[in-house]
């Protein structure tokens, strides 16, 4: 199959042509092959699937939904197996459906909730589980059942048994994640001594805290449309003005629709004129970036892509209205 038109390429859209059977890239336009704009599938670096099946409105804080012994857990504890795995299988139809290829889950409920995610039906979308320990699952099961481990928060878990995590997670070379100061401010100290490879949130962290973050590259995800659900109306350049690599995801399930190109588009629509981030950068957050991150961490995902037939797009086009042009999600050649 060979595509010619405009191609995501080396990290920006150029004019050229691409052979999808052996990966040959050549610049400029072809009168071979199929003509319009294509792009890698992206993916969701960020989401609790586990909570799909909800459907009672979440009101009140961050931790009065989400936290221990919130809304979203009282709940996970009183659904049924069947249930959770019944929405989890309609989340993974409906990324797949909106084109995103893979997603990076923090897995609730231990062992159980491992289980669940790989109970659940999709055809081709790759869910990379991470894991947490739960009442008195082994952290070296969970190890061996997911891509790795990722925590809530520093404030929710005992430092000694986060360290076990990250240091067994690392040990197995898997990944080590957390979210970190996402409603108040936590010991950025505290949270590099874990050698997280990557921290998820940071809405209330230090220009310093960022400064230590960005000097030792790790990246950070940002979820928007879930931040503003929560009141939470951060400047995303600031990280960017730090040198830290972004991530996009849709955090949880059964309070934002995850689909990453709507992801996208309000992150552009919301810095437009507040500090304003390239429709480039944006694009690079849910597609490049994340196979890169993924790659060095030997985790494999699906070679898809998202075509636009008989359009030439450029990074605005793509992020502001992509499902005007009526994507196809090109089926796996690899």
């Amino acid at each position: 199959m060979i595509i010619t038109g405009n191609i995501y390429h080396n990290g920006r859209i150029i004019p050229g042509t691409l052979d999808l059977e052996n990966f040959r890239f050549s610049e400029g336009i072809s009168s071979n092959g199929l003509y319009g704009t294509l792009i890698p599938a992206p993916v969701n670096f960020h989401t609790h699937v586990g909570d799909s099946f909800i459907k009672e409105e979440p009101r009140g804080t961050i931790p009065e939904i989400v936290g221990p012994g919130g809304l979203k857990h009282r709940l996970l504890d009183n659904a049924t197996d069947d249930e959770i795995i019944k929405y989890i299988s309609m989340t993974n139809l409906f990324m797949e459906g909106s084109g995103t290829v893979a997603y990076v889950d923090f897995r609730e409920q231990g062992i159980h909730g491992i289980n669940l995610i790989k109970r659940s039906v999709a055809n081709y979308i790759r869910p990379v589980i991470l894991g947490r320990p739960y009442n008195n699952d082994n952290i070296d099961d969970i190890i061996k059942n997911a891509d790795g481990i990722a925590l809530s928060s520093l404030n929710d878990i005992d430092f000694n048994t986060a360290m076990e995590c990250s240091k067994k997670a690392h040990s197995a070379g898997k990944i080590f994640a957390m979210h970190f100061s996402e409603n108040v401010n936590e010991d950025i100290n505290k949270i590099l001594m874990l050698k997280p490879d990557f921290l998820v949130h940071g809405i209330e962290a230090s220009d310093s805290d960022l400064d230590m973050i960005g000097h030792l590259r790790i990246p950070i995800v940002i979820t928007p449309r879930s931040n503003i659900f929560y009141g939470k109306r951060p400047d995303y350049s600031r990280y960017l003005a730090h040198g830290i690599d972004l991530l996009l995801g849709t955090d949880n399930v059964f309070v934002t629709e995850p689909d990453m190109f709507s992801e996208m588009d309000f992150l552009y629509r919301y810095q437009r004129f507040f500090n304003y981030i390239e429709p480039e950068k944006v694009l690079s957050m849910a597609v490049e970036t994340p196979r890169r991150f993924l790659y060095n961490h030997n985790i494999k995902i699906p070679e898809r892509y998202i075509f636009f037939e008989n359009e030439l797009l450029n990074e605005y086009d793509i992020i502001t209205k992509a499902h005007y042009y009526k994507p196809e999600i090109l089926p796996n050649i690899k």
